[in-house]
């Protein structure tokens, strides 16, 4: 399946429960998991701007990888896969009702998570359009390459450098009118 695509797959209850019963999959599953569900929330939560519908992909995401979890964990790139489809489902979630939150959540932290983000950078990266914020969010959040991040966008790489300097540029000097210190930071 390319990450571009829309899952379609079905879950298959047996097959979890004998993934179930041997516990390796399980094990390497829960493992990417605790690793990534944290960055990829807030990879979300930066793109679609409402914490309920951030947590609702990031969870469907996490229950069609463990679905599919034969495929996935032999994907390139996992956390991608499951950022991909966190984003699309969001995304899906989205065109069915036709509104995004204008503001930040009061809480900027991932569930169980200690490490709150700077309230102003979140509304300068909302006020980008929703290809800069996808970037952003998964090269920057998810420290994902410019590759991965293509790969997961379904663009050429050329088009997440663009997207990215341009975001880049425009947090800039949204930064810069706030009043913050931007020396030594490249657009």
């Amino acid at each position: 399946m390319e990450l571009t695509e829309t899952y379609t797959g079905n879950y298959a209850p047996d097959d979890a429960r004998r993934r179930e019963a041997d516990g390796t999959d399980a094990a390497s599953f829960a493992d990417l998991y605790v690793r990534s569900r944290d960055d990829i929330y807030r990879a979300v939560l930066v793109t679609v701007r409402d914490p309920h519908r951030a947590e609702d992909a990031v969870q469907e995401a996490f229950a069609r990888a463990y679905a599919d979890w034969d495929r996935v964990s032999v994907h390139p790139n996992p956390v991608g896969w499951v950022a991909r489809v966190a984003l699309n489902h969001a995304t899906s979630l989205w065109r069915r009702l036709r509104r995004e939150s204008a503001e930040p959540p009061s809480a900027l932290v991932a569930p169980d998570d200690e490490r709150p983000m700077d309230p102003l950078l979140i509304r300068a990266v909302w006020r980008l359009p929703r290809r800069q914020r996808q970037v952003v969010a998964l090269r920057i959040l998810l420290d994902q390459s410019i590759d991965q991040t293509a790969q997961s966008l379904g663009m050429a790489p050329g088009t997440v450098r663009a997207h990215l300097h341009r975001a880049l540029r425009s947090l800039r000097e949204q930064l810069e009118r706030a009043g913050h210190d931007t020396t030594g930071v490249t657009p």
